[in-house]
């Protein structure tokens, strides 16, 4: 294309055989060795040069929006069976499970349980030494979450940041680090220290700053639990941390 037009405007130059100079019109006939000549050619190569040099820019960057737009990041929001919105969508929502709380060696994390769950049905023979693990529903043991929460089941929503290709939780904080976008905040929560029969392990996940319950789900089972975190004083620093002050958490992209 471009060696095409610049062929289009040496024929357009090499035409003009009338000239004008100081007022009079002579006639005279161009030589391709004409420093105006040599100097329009140089000037149209240049001009290939940089298109092309936009060309393959323009190209680039839209390779990286595509990958963008392709990539994404997937978190789960504790608490609520919504995304955020504002460039987020949701993946699916479901409900809270997990190991139970009492039994040592059970499962540590959270998971978010679809609502319409596909089962195996293939070969269900047991080992010889029947070995298996088990899935519990969630509840929150504590009012501290919201007002007559305690032992309510916990819904939960996996959502996916559009535009985002990290995600991290930051406990102790209510708000992102200035470059980095605030999905939710809420309350730090785990399943509980060893006391009350507790002796699973767990870990740290940030529940909704409002969150809800779910429909119908009161029994008190005590499967997998959220129980309040909060900060003792000692190994951890204090100040800045308090001891016995509750720990808040935020969930973050970029």
């Amino acid at each position: 294309m471009f060696q095409s037009m610049s062929i289009v405007y040496i024929c357009i130059i090499l035409s003009c055989v009338t000239v004008t100079c100081y007022g009079n019109t002579k006639s005279k006939r161009l030589l391709v060795d004409d420093i105006d000549i040599q100097q329009l050619v140089n000037d149209v190569d240049t001009l290939k040069q940089t298109v092309q040099g936009q060309h393959n820019q323009i190209q680039s960057l839209l390779s990286l929006l595509s990958a963008k737009e392709a990539a994404g990041a997937i978190y789960t929001r504790w608490g609520r069976k919504d995304c955020t919105g504002n460039g987020t969508e949701l993946v699916y929502e479901g409900f809270a499970g997990g190991g139970p709380y009492a039994q040592d060696g059970a499962a540590v994390n959270y998971v978010c349980l679809p609502h319409d769950p596909d089962f195996y049905t293939g070969d269900v023979s047991m080992s010889p030494y029947g070995h298996m693990s088990t899935m519990y529903g969630a509840e929150y043991e504590d009012n501290y979450f919201g007002p007559n929460m305690f032992q309510k089941d916990v819904p939960c929503a996996v959502c996916r940041a559009t535009k985002a290709s990290s995600i991290m939780m930051i406990p102790g904080k209510s708000e992102c680090p200035w470059t980095w976008k605030r999905e939710y905040y809420g309350r730090l929560a785990a399943g509980g220290d060893d006391g009350h029969g507790i002796v699973a392990a767990s870990e740290y996940v940030c529940v909704d700053y409002s969150p809800i319950a779910l429909e119908g789900g009161q029994a008190n089972e005590d499967g997998k639990l959220f129980v309040p975190v909060k900060a003792v004083c000692g190994t951890l620093r204090c100040p800045p941390y308090k001891n016995n002050a509750f720990l808040t958490c935020t969930v973050c992209s970029k």
